[in-house]
């Protein structure tokens, strides 16, 4: 037997009796980690975004827009124990509960950081007669890579 018919195997056994779903229907409604999808006409209410019920403050929670085509799976192999398994447009994603905030959009802060950069650049102390000096530093204008993690995107 070769490794994927194995693997196969394996699975088959270890699911028992159970049986994976698979459906396709929009999303009708949000309500914090569930949704209402509809398919094939009937509405299903409280079909989870997350994998598990257990709520902690280090899940991932991406919501879909209402309206929007989504792919669920039926733990139970009927129309209970559903949860989303892919989405086509995200309203929303929340990493580790969001206590740190949204995302930066980089290019607009690169660029406030080196109007700041530039002035600071430019700044000379004024006396009575003009400038009493040349500006102390220069500082050097930033990269977004100098501070940009390309590992998560937006």
């Amino acid at each position: 037997m070769d490794n994927y018919k194995e693997l196969a195997q394996l699975v088959r056994t270890a699911a028992g009796k159970a049986q994976l779903t698979l459906m396709q229907g929009i999303v009708r409604r949000v309500s914090g980690p569930t949704c209402e999808v509809e398919i094939g006409g009937i509405t299903v209410p409280d079909v989870r975004l997350r994998a598990s019920e257990a709520a902690t403050d280090a899940q991932v929670l991406i919501t879909p827009k209402a309206g929007t085509a989504v792919i669920v799976g039926s733990l139970s192999g009927d129309l209970t124990q559903l949860v989303v398994l892919a989405i086509d447009h995200a309203e929303s994603i929340t990493i580790n509960g969001g206590k740190l905030g949204g995302l930066i959009n980089i290019e607009q802060l690169t660029q406030k950081i080196n109007e700041m950069v530039q002035a600071f650049n430019a700044h000379t102390h004024q006396g009575f007669h003009g400038p009493t000096g040349p500006p102390l530093k220069t500082a050097q204008q930033l990269k977004r890579g100098d501070y940009e993690d390309t590992t998560i995107k937006h």
